[in-house]
């Protein structure tokens, strides 16, 4: 175990600095190595006067003593994920809990069961797949940009992005990103990414290292995710709700710091929009139906009277009336 820990924190290593670490022969050393690589350590030979031996990215880590309670835990954690169609690391999580429930005592795996039948944290299931989402989290953990094609309502483009993170919302997966085309970060759909790759070392890195996302989550107000986009030119919303429409909306994890309740329930929303995302909200408040009446800006209340005249001539009835 001291050994498999010693070569897990090496990039590289010779059997001579073994030796001397832990006052052996190498002789034992290489005995020790071979029985590691048994185990299933992957590690890899070099030879030549500069040679020795590296452990492949793949490492093993060595044995660790959980608790009942803990080995519960981590079954628990995984539970609240079964209803996603993609995950990171997917593949390994299932390989990794099958080994840990295969070494169990039988009455730690009956709870384990009971528990899968007992517990569930539901998410739609989305028929879309997102093949590059284990590449995106990997681009923003190494904060390192990307060659993509994404799909927009414009139509497919490519792009450099240099991802943020990752987040799973109602069944899809969004990546927050820093686009080099746009200058400013914007928020893209994870599965429509038609193509992921590395841009590669030529293609400058934008530091975002204090670009988080607990940033991203922050009040739309306040974050700093329309960089190139003054505060003059955003739009200044306000929303008349009812209480069922104070329910509805706190669905929504990023509205409640823009929400202001009175006694009786009822709210009123403030917030500031980019002009881009105007006919996005308006559509999203239409939907709330007399539970959400936007007040201002009159462009989304025109944008709204728009989509709702559309709405009712495609099922045959009066359009709305125009103001005046």
């Amino acid at each position: 175990m001291e050994l498999m820990i010693a070569v897990n924190k090496r990039r590289k290593f010779t059997v001579r600095e073994l030796a001397e670490e832990f006052q052996v022969s190498k002789r034992t050393i290489m005995r020790d190595l071979q029985v590691l690589d048994e185990l299933g350590l992957p590690l890899y030979a070099e030879y030549g006067p500069h040679g020795g031996y590296r452990v492949l990215n793949e490492r093993m880590l060595p044995p660790i003593m959980f608790s009942e309670q803990e080995a519960v835990a981590m079954f628990f954690a995984y539970q609240s994920l079964q209803h996603y169609g993609a995950l990171p690391f997917d593949q390994e999580a299932v390989t990794a809990l099958n080994k840990f429930y295969y070494y169990l005592p039988d009455d730690t795996k009956q709870k384990i069961d009971a528990m899968k039948q007992r517990v569930a944290f539901w998410s739609p299931m989305r028929p879309m797949e997102v093949p590059f989402l284990t590449l995106l989290l990997d681009a923003a953990i190494r904060q390192c940009p990307l060659r993509v094609t994404y799909d927009s309502k414009d139509g497919a483009k490519e792009r450099v992005i240099q991802p943020i993170g990752v987040y799973s919302h109602n069944g899809y997966w969004y990546c927050p990103a820093y686009c080099c085309q746009k200058n400013r970060t914007q928020l893209f759909r994870a599965d429509r990414m038609l193509e992921a790759d590395w841009a590669g070392a030529e293609h400058p890195v934008i530091d975002l290292k204090d670009w988080t996302l607990s940033e991203w989550f922050r009040s739309p107000s306040e974050r700093p995710d329309q960089q190139g986009e003054s505060t003059a030119e955003k739009l200044e919303v306000e929303v008349k709700l009812t209480a069922e429409g104070v329910r509805r909306l706190r669905w929504e994890s990023w509205i409640e710091q823009e929400l202001q309740v009175d006694s009786r329930g009822e709210g009123m929303l403030h917030m500031s929009i980019v002009p881009g995302n105007l006919q996005y909200f308006a559509r999203y408040f239409a939907g709330l139906g007399p539970d959400a009446v936007v007040l201002r800006p009159e462009a989304m209340v025109a944008e709204i009277r728009k989509w709702l005249t559309e709405v009712t001539q495609a099922y045959g009835l009066p359009s709305v009336p125009s103001e005046g």
